[in-house]
């Protein structure tokens, strides 16, 4: 008995062959909802040939129903990107083997793989941020203070948008634009400006993706369509990279 946790990746049909066959030994198929944008219910369940038990953050990460059903038979849990590349399915993941329960990663893409398509090259790098959803009495800079750290180090900087795809709510490149320059106005360190070169990307790693190099000023006029959204602050740039990024250049 096996509770397998599944990349689905970034593309309708990215789930590798590892991961169908998987799933195809299993009695339970749950899927993540509220991490990432997932398939269609229906067309996934055509492609997989299993009924799909919807798993909300409720159910992940307050109940023990997936690890007390992977204690009777094969269980998978599908999750959008790469399986681990949230911090609530590594605590999932905890609870299992805590529990005595056998556990089996499958990877898949993921946009910390994809953003190699804009030409960066990955090990040039610095830490990741997110930028969330500004609220009443939360409006957290520290993503600002990532990118100056990564700046100071010549890296790039990659900055996940905030997502609630059960509300539908998606946070814009036009929209994360304005929370930097916000800061930048307030705190004046000249980390994030108007002239700021930046990528705009759209849909990595799937049909239709967008990606657009240019001044911060620019991009913030720009339509990207549908999400999911993510921008990158590039660092010191090498030759093939700057060479790689004109290719995007509006």
């Amino acid at each position: 008995m096996t509770l397998y946790f599944i990349g689905l990746g970034l593309d309708d049909r990215d789930i590798s062959l590892k991961g169908l066959e998987a799933v195809k030994r299993c009695s339970s198929v749950y899927l993540e909802d509220y991490t990432g944008i997932t398939p269609s219910v229906s067309s996934l369940e055509k492609l997989l040939g299993k009924r799909l038990f919807p798993a909300d953050r409720k159910l992940v990460e307050e109940s023990d129903e997936i690890i007390k059903n992977s204690k009777k038979g094969n269980v998978a849990f599908l999750a959008s990107g790469d399986p681990l590349a949230a911090t609530t399915h590594a605590e999932l993941f905890l609870r299992a083997e805590k529990e005595g329960v056998e556990c089996e990663i499958i990877h898949c893409t993921s946009i910390f793989s994809v953003i190699a398509e804009t030409g960066l090259q990955l090990y040039r790098f610095g830490a990741t941020a997110s930028i969330p959803f500004p609220e009443k009495g939360f409006e957290p800079e520290s993503f600002y203070d990532v990118i100056k750290q990564n700046k100071k180090l010549g890296l790039h900087t990659l900055l996940l948008l905030d997502l609630k795809p059960e509300q539908k709510r998606f946070l814009e490149i036009k929209e994360a634009i304005k929370i930097l320059l916000k800061i930048e106005e307030k705190r004046k360190e000249n980390v994030f400006r108007k002239e700021t070169l930046c990528i705009g990307c759209a849909r990595l790693g799937a049909k239709g993706k967008k990606i657009i190099f240019s001044k911060a000023s620019d991009i913030i006029k720009m339509d990207f369509g549908n999400p999911p959204y993510c921008l990158i602050v590039p660092g010191k740039l090498h030759f093939m990279e700057e060479e790689m990024l004109n290719l995007f250049k509006c």
